[in-house]
């Protein structure tokens, strides 16, 4: 797959079971080991579903969801972002999920990019964040790789994850997220 062959666009109220889709699989995939595994194996499905339609149903002047697929609208993945939640932390990207059999295709970088750029034209306030499982690694890295710092560790307040670690990673400059994908040198590193 080519990356000019993905398109990403705003979600709408019809692609919200096609985004707890997503949502699901990505968090069975990436938190088979940290979620209750009573939960991931049938909970989930629907509290997602739920979670979703109630979503794109009921917009949020704040709340951008976009939806990444292929030009035939098969799904890649997703990423939701709340404008200036945070009058110290700037906006929250709430959700980034990538097809877990699509991940290592450069998707999630884009969605990084689009999301942030969304932010960047929009937000009032700088800087952008989200919170990741400290033992997610591999999202982890992802962030860091483009840019962002872990700035804060908390216990996790989704009640399957035992209050499991979680981090504050926080890019200052929308700028430099929106810029380049995937492109991001740390300082120092």
């Amino acid at each position: 797959m080519e990356l000019g062959d993905i398109t990403i666009r705003r979600a709408v109220s019809s692609d919200a079971a096609t985004i707890a889709t997503l949502h699901t699989a990505s968090w069975r995939d990436a938190y088979a080991a940290l979620l209750d595994p009573t939960y991931l194996a049938g909970p989930i499905e629907d509290e997602r579903r739920a979670l979703w339609s109630d979503r794109l149903e009921h917009p949020d002047p704040r709340r951008t969801t976009l939806l990444a697929e292929t030009a035939d609208a098969t799904a890649l993945g997703f990423g939701c972002v709340y404008r200036d939640l945070d009058p110290a932390w700037g906006s929250l990207i709430d959700n980034l999920h990538v097809d877990p059999q699509r991940r290592g295709q450069r998707i999630g970088s884009h969605l990084m990019e689009a999301v942030a750029r969304c932010v960047e034209t929009n937000a009032e306030l700088s800087g952008i964040h989200l919170w990741v499982f400290e033992a997610n690694e591999a999202a982890l890295r992802f962030y860091i790789r483009l840019g962002g710092e872990v700035v804060e560790r908390s216990a996790s307040q989704v009640p399957t994850s035992r209050g499991r670690t979680i981090l504050r990673v926080f890019w200052p400059d929308i700028a430099v997220l929106a810029a380049c994908p995937g492109q991001v040198e740390r300082r120092g590193a």
